[in-house]
């Protein structure tokens, strides 16, 4: 009996035939390995990319700013077509900022403007650049910029939470602005009276402050100063003598003592560089601040 495993040969068919479906099949293997290959540059130069942005962005989450510069800098020289390079650019303003490179991280951002205007992608990250810009020019007290980056917030981005600050600021700098009077200024708060000599850079010139008991029970209480208006200026002197400064809430906080009689405060400072600065000042007793709505421009003159 002949056994059922065993078949019958093939015969009569020529060998071209048998061989055709595996030339088939080499070829389509062939043209998906080529196909591979000729991919393999962009996505390897991708993965190489998101590991050095992942490091470099973490590094910024957790505030070790030079590290994550260092990190965003090696991507925008490295890899130029990746998909993390405008991100990476976003990410040296960033960090610059957390530097304390406020000018640096200005100009960044002020470039990148130039370039993210395309595409959906593009427009995400221009958003993104906008709200760090204005945040930027709010800090440095830049009364030029910030109502210009503002209309750009308001045209493009209406509805964004950016907007929303950006106009705050751009309306603050409005109310200082028609208070201001040939760099003199007046407080407007019937509780504390404010005399600002001309300013010139260079040259030291006083801010005078008076308050008045009513302002604030008797006891400890802090002059405060908006930060971005401070850091525009040396401070040479502060009489009488301040007993303890601070800084928190975007504000520097000069603490003195009040009594019966109104406190007349002068602050002898020397202005870094020309140009218009927002100076808004408030009180503060017991870490409550009380807002005066007093906002002036300063405008300092060149030598």
């Amino acid at each position: 009996m002949a056994s059922p495993y065993v078949t019958t040969p093939l015969r009569g068919l020529p060998l071209r035939r048998r061989m055709a479906p595996l030339s088939l099949l080499l070829f389509l293997f062939a043209v998906m390995n080529g196909g591979a290959y000729l991919l393999a540059p962009a996505l390897f130069q991708a993965d190489q990319a998101r590991g050095p942005y992942t490091l470099a962005n973490n590094y910024e989450l957790t505030r070790v700013y030079s590290r994550s510069l260092e990190g965003y800098r090696q991507i925008v020289q490295q890899f130029p077509e990746s998909g993390y390079y405008d991100a990476a650019r976003i990410g040296i303003a960033n960090s610059l900022m957390g530097l304390g490179r406020r000018e640096e991280a200005i100009a960044q951002y002020q470039q990148l403007l130039t370039t993210l205007s395309a595409g959906e992608t593009l427009k995400a990250n221009r958003l993104a650049v906008l709200s760090k810009l204005a945040s930027a020019l709010e800090e440095a007290g830049d009364m030029a910029q910030s109502p210009i980056v503002y209309a750009l917030l308001a045209a493009e981005y209406p509805d964004s939470s950016a907007t929303a600050d950006a106009k705050r600021y751009a309306d603050t700098i409005a109310a200082a602005t028609a208070n201001a009077t040939d760099s003199r200024s007046a407080g407007g708060s019937d509780l504390i009276a404010i005399d600002i000599a001309p300013a010139v850079v260079g040259k030291p010139f006083t801010i005078s402050v008076r308050v008045d008991p009513k302002a604030v029970p008797a006891g400890t209480f802090s002059i405060a100063l908006n930060s971005s208006f401070v850091s525009a200026f040396d401070v040479v002197s502060v009489e009488p003598a301040t007993s303890g400064t601070s800084d928190y809430w975007g504000k520097r906080f000069f603490q003195f003592s009040m009594a019966a009689e109104p406190l007349e405060v002068v602050f002898t400072l020397k202005a870094k560089a020309a140009g218009k600065q927002l100076l808004d000042i408030d009180l503060e007793r017991s870490f409550t601040l009380i807002e005066l709505n007093t906002t002036m421009s300063v405008d300092v003159a060149g030598q």
